[in-house]
């Protein structure tokens, strides 16, 4: 299987190995089978768009594609009527159900080789998806295999009504499936359609961490004011459920008073965790960073370390790194779930993590921050006082929250829950 958005801009080369253009477009057909067939590629040289007809390529890969042909041969062609062009026709287009309700974006397309054809069999709705689009394709790979319980993306081609489909929207064939079951990113799409008491009202119906997880995809803008307009026992538990750095910059944006009365309503190690998130600087490394980490101490073995993980699991941002700490909270050491599960049982944490990790203290700008996770390729980065002592991490999605536009930002997937 491979993705419409790898190909798009993917050199082409004729039968002397001469460049041709790249990708524009391709060609697909609706006739005759539930997934649409690939019958040419649009070859963009020259600032014209050229057609290679399916039967005079050779290889079709994404790292590019070799024609049987001169590139001379290469013409303008009209669409046969049920042809269409595949990226101009769906992607980026909004997904409509049987009720006309938006359900998401198609952010890119799903194709498959069968034999000797290529055919079009899903529509990918994921914010992975996105990544890839914007360049950082090995880097959503990385997240996606780091991700725990990852929700399907992915819709089958054949819930796609392609006859109703316009140049304003994708129509899908089935009616809209219960909320419950869509990806948080979904639902916020949906509340951010609603007047604020409807909004209220699907949040309240939610069950608390799906609740949770749906406020963390809403744009900033919606999320105090919906806040308060929830029951106050609805909203303590959201803000449980959140990401602590989250649920930090949603106190901040309240009154005092309101802010005083929540973190009131937490239990005392969660209401110390927002106190603590809330006496830095909003910018600061020590303001972007969450409380909720992995962590092992130096003379645990690797049996031990293990337990640990699993008790801690549930509640931490991500297990894909597993920070050491003395008996002083200390950082000193780190090491990968990978390194956990390939060490003999009984051998030492101090024996085989990776000592003195990097790391940046409280009081690290955003620059600081983007520029280290950049030059290490880390997936977390741990944050320290002036005394070495572990306070927290920075994940990746919120590093990549750091860099790009808004509209690109709460699309993000939430990659370590």
């Amino acid at each position: 299987m491979f993705f419409l958005s790898k190909l798009l801009g993917s050199p082409v080369r004729d039968v002397a190995d001469t460049p041709a253009g790249t990708v524009h477009d391709l060609v697909v057909t609706t006739a005759g089978h539930a997934y649409p067939r690939v019958t040419a590629v649009g070859v963009r040289r020259r600032g014209k768009t050229l057609c290679a007809a399916w039967p005079d390529i050779t290889s079709f890969e994404e790292s590019g594609t070799l024609l049987r042909v001169p590139r001379a041969a290469l013409s303008a062609r009209e669409l046969l009527p049920d042809e269409l062009h595949l990226s101009a026709t769906f992607l980026d287009k909004q997904l409509v159900d049987t009720d006309g309700r938006k359900v998401i974006r198609v952010n890119d397309i799903q194709l498959l080789r069968m034999g000797a054809d290529v055919h079009v069999v899903g529509v990918d709705i994921s914010s992975s998806a996105i990544l890839r689009r914007v360049g950082l394709g090995k880097i959503s790979e990385r997240l996606a295999m780091s991700r725990q319980n990852p929700r399907p993306h992915l819709i089958d081609w054949k819930d796609v009504d392609v006859k109703h489909t316009d140049d304003s929207s994708v129509r899908l064939a089935v009616p809209r499936t219960k909320l419950e079951l869509l990806h948080p990113a979904d639902i916020a799409d949906l509340v951010h359609e609603l007047s604020p008491e409807e909004r209220a009202a699907v949040l309240d119906a939610l069950e608390d961490d799906l609740a949770a997880d749906t406020f963390e995809e809403l744009h900033p803008s919606y999320q105090a004011a919906l806040l308060l307009d929830l029951p106050d026992d609805k909203a303590s538990e959201i803000l449980s459920e959140m990401s602590p750095d989250d649920a930090a910059d949603l106190l901040a944006d309240l009154p005092d008073d309101r802010r005083a009365h929540f973190i009131a309503m937490m239990e005392k190690g969660d209401a110390d965790d927002m106190r603590e998130l809330l006496s830095y600087p909003e910018h600061s490394a020590g303001g972007i960073m969450t409380t909720e980490y992995a962590w092992a101490r130096l003379d645990d073995t690797a049996a031990e370390a293990t337990q640990r993980l699993r008790e801690q699991a549930e509640h931490v941002e991500t297990v894909y790194y597993i920070y050491v700490v003395d008996r002083s909270e200390h950082l000193r050491g780190v090491f990968s779930l990978r390194d956990l599960l390939t060490t003999p049982l009984d051998k030492k944490v101090r024996e085989f993590m990776t000592a003195n990790p990097v790391a940046v203290s409280t009081a690290a700008s955003e620059e600081e921050i983007t520029d280290v996770i950049a030059k290490y390729n880390l997936l977390a980065l741990p944050v320290v006082d002036d005394e070495g002592e572990l306070h927290g991490i920075i994940t990746i999605d919120d590093a990549i929250d750091l860099v790009l536009p808004l509209a690109w930002k709460k699309r993000l997937p939430r990659i370590f829950h």
